[in-house]
């Protein structure tokens, strides 16, 4: 356990390293509550005829089934024979989520048999990948860890019902668990992980794996194998290199690194501290100071560098960046320095992208060092939860505002995951604190297969997420896209957005938000406390590029919203029956 001593914590040796704890809940808790869900019918009815088929795709010339959408634009939807579970108002399979894939046609006949390794007529062999046990240290820390086994029981539920409702063309996917050997920095058991799977297992698609080493997701890309989560915090250009097997839920590094840069642009830069924590500094004009987490590749330096020099006015340039590495053993005392640095440079505005564990001692040290700067968070790596930011110092975190990549909150009842095991099982799941991390990459697995068409390989996988329309967009349910029509770019070499490129991960925008100090609420684990992120101008999301004209919304109290009691009506899914008392929903 953490406690706090008279130099500030001090940290078990149990907890030195949580580099798979980075591996496991870096982004797929950030996406909590965002459900992108598949569907159609898997009944192999006989008498149905073969699967439509609809234009090549624009990963290559490969063909998706062709969609409810695409029938009705061609005018032949009764020409073809959709499966049961076909909502014809929406042209989507009927389940309660913005995110339901599209129809597709009911498939019958032939699937091609082994059409890739891992597949064969009769079965898709997937790989669950868990962090050894010392990687959920940060959640048992918060009382956020559900048992191994409930996890296991959950993520059952979770392909039984994904299978039911989805279109695999005649196969069963089977999910084979797999409990890696090394922290997340651990090349060589990472390594030896990626072999032992591709072997002994030889899967269609890995989800998970150790996320602060490449050579994982780089082992399973090389052996032709989807790898769904296990490549966090890498650049855009490892994923464009790999493609088309590395994938994931939360946006890019590249994709918050440019929504953070243009709403500081186009907000903060050139205007006084108005937010800092003491009247001498906000009194000053900003002066921007940068502390992040750094690995190999150093994504972070080398990004910041670049919409640094994509934005070189006095006003923008940060006059420190300080960079530190997640070793528990010595956050405490470079957090001290960091703080040092930033104070004597006179930074006022103190922008951190980083996990959340080092803002408990970067505020410390600011108390401590009588300093109260602006702290701008960038949304990653859970330091947008309100579990997480009742740690930290709320001296200094009265203070704290930026973007966030996630959904709006609603009671846990009422969000994606758990609100969609009640409903198809008529009871909550049984990893209640965790089944929003064990859905999303089940989700992402199912959307893929129900959209790549009975010759299931990686490019068929591929076409078909680039199919899948984009998505939600409301204050509780992020956009949802993939392929080269997402709206992700690139800053190029004469700093103007480049050709759009192929997007691999799903959540597209942002949304504004700031700590409320006072408010008094639940937080994401459904326990009491005060202080609670605020999402500003009524939780309004910006896709890339559009924070630069978003406006400083934060510390508005009008328009601010903390909990939504209720669904907002614009993320509203179409109500239908429960399966929970059928034979397969039972």
């Amino acid at each position: 356990m953490t406690s706090p001593g008279a130099n500030g914590p001090t940290t078990s040796t149990a907890l030195k390293r949580y580099g798979p704890l980075v591996a496991i809940i870096v982004v797929l808790v950030v996406i909590a509550g965002v459900v992108v869900l598949a569907g159609g019918s898997d009944d192999g009815d006989p008498t149905a005829g073969p699967p439509a088929t609809g234009d090549a795709d624009a990963a290559g010339d490969v063909a998706t089934p062709i969609t409810y959408a695409d029938a009705v634009a061609d005018g032949t939807v009764d020409d073809v024979e959709w499966a049961d579970n076909c909502d014809p108002e929406t042209g989507r399979i009927a389940i309660p989520s913005v995110y339901a894939a599209p129809c597709v046609p009911r498939f019958a006949g032939d699937n091609g048999g082994v059409t890739s390794p891992g597949v064969t007529a009769e079965k898709i062999t997937v790989v669950a990948y868990t962090a050894p046990a010392n990687g959920d240290a940060l959640a048992a820390l918060q009382g956020a860890a559900d048992e191994p086994e409930q996890v296991v029981a959950t993520r059952r539920d979770f392909t039984a019902m994904l299978q039911d409702v989805s279109e695999t063309y005649g196969r069963t996917v089977d999910v084979v668990e797999f409990a890696g050997t090394g922290d997340g920095d651990d090349a060589v058991a990472a390594q030896a992980d990626a072999v032992n799977i591709a072997e002994t297992i030889a899967p269609f698609a890995v989800i998970g794996g150790p996320a602060l080493t490449p050579v994982f997701a780089e082992e399973m890309a090389r052996r032709e194998i989807i790898c769904i989560g296990c490549a966090l915090g890498l650049p855009d250009s490892f994923t464009q290199e790999h493609a088309p097997y590395i994938w994931g839920g939360q946006p890019s590094s590249e994709e918050f690194l440019v929504n953070l840069g243009a709403y500081i642009r186009g907000n903060l830069a050139g205007k006084k501290a108005e937010f800092a924590g003491d009247d001498a500094t906000r009194a000053k004009d900003r002066v921007f100071g940068v502390a992040h987490f750094e690995q190999d590749p150093p994504v972070f330096s080398a990004l910041s560098e670049r919409i640094a020099e994509c934005n070189a006015t006095p006003e923008y340039q940060a006059a420190v960046t300080e960079t530190y590495v997640f070793d528990m053993g010595t956050l405490p005392d470079r957090a001290a320095t960091i703080i040092a640095k930033m104070k004597a440079a006179g930074v006022t505005t103190l922008i951190f992208l980083g996990d959340p564990l080092m803002p408990i001692y970067l505020t410390q040290q600011a108390t401590l060092q009588d300093y109260h700067p602006e702290w701008v968070i960038a949304g990653t790596v859970l330091t947008d939860t309100t579990t997480l930011a009742r740690l930290y110092d709320p001296n200094q975190w009265k203070s704290a505002f930026g973007v966030s990549n996630l959904a709006a909150r609603t009671p846990r009842e009422l969000a994606g995951s758990y609100r969609l095991h009640e409903w198809y099982f008529g009871r909550p799941p049984t990893a209640a604190k965790t089944d929003a991390v064990i859905l999303p990459p089940l989700n992402q697995l199912f959307l893929g297969i129900h959209m790549a068409g009975a010759n299931l390989t990686p490019a068929t996988f591929e076409a078909g997420l680039f199919a899948y329309p984009a998505s939600g967009g409301g204050p509780t349910t992020p956009t949802i896209s993939y392929g080269p029509d997402s709206g992700f770019t690139m800053i190029g070499d004469d700093c103007e957005p480049s050709v759009p490129r192929p997007d691999y991960y799903g959540v597209d925008d942002s949304v504004e938000i700031w700590w409320d100090a006072d408010a008094a609420g639940v937080d994401e684990q459904g326990k009491e406390g005060v202080g609670m992120w605020a999402y500003a101008n009524d939780a309004e999301r910006y896709a890339p590029g559009e924070m630069a004209a978003s406006g400083l919304n934060a510390f508005e109290d009008e328009g601010s919203v903390r909990i939504f009691d209720a669904v907002p009506a614009e993320d509203r899914a179409p109500d239908y029956p429960s399966p929970a008392a059928s034979p397969t929903g039972s």
